[in-house]
């Protein structure tokens, strides 16, 4: 079992997405800690509408939704001509969402980032800033859960077990 990072195999970009309080930042950090990636995490890039909405506990609209995924995958694409590898981490609840952001970044991955319902509470109920614990619990319903053959991150075991999954996804060789 290698504690290092060996993304060989892996795409130019790694998108992270998954329910607020799965983790996705956090393994998305992981992977920039041990390799040579530049870490995104979309949320930065919310727009003043949206943050308005959060604070007001109240859903994003469907053009908020469409036109943030529209910011989001300029701003991939602009960070390729800086970057030769990229991880995203953003909630990216709807499946056009995800297909839109495949369809429109070359040479890109979606990865599910998962973890149990209670370390999901548990990790919102400490969090300083973004979505509230409520909020999170209202939204949950509008998640689109992938289909198996989207590679899967289960984020409950800590740094090594995501090390690990990683490794198990991209250090491969390719037969």
């Amino acid at each position: 079992m290698s504690h290092r990072l060996q993304l060989t195999h892996a795409p130019s970009v790694l998108f992270l997405f998954g329910l607020s309080g799965a983790g996705k930042s956090y393994v998305g950090d992981v992977i920039g800690a041990h390799d040579d990636w530049f870490v995104y995490h979309a949320d930065d890039d919310l727009t003043d509408e949206m943050l308005e909405v959060i604070q007001a506990e109240k859903p994003f609209t469907e053009e908020m939704r469409d036109n943030f995924f529209e910011r989001i995958s300029d701003k991939v694409n602009h960070f390729r001509t800086l970057y030769p590898r990229i991880v995203v981490t953003q909630g990216a609840y709807k499946k056009k969402h995800r297909d839109f952001i495949r369809n429109n970044i070359s040479d890109i991955e979606m990865i599910y980032v998962t973890a149990t319902d209670s370390l999901i509470h548990q990790r919102l109920e400490y969090r300083l800033n973004g979505i509230s614990n409520a909020s999170a619990e209202a939204i949950k319903h509008i998640f689109e859960v992938p289909d198996p053959s989207v590679k899967t991150i289960f984020n409950y075991e800590g740094k090594s077990s995501i090390i690990e999954q990683l490794n198990s996804f991209y250090s491969k060789e390719i037969a």
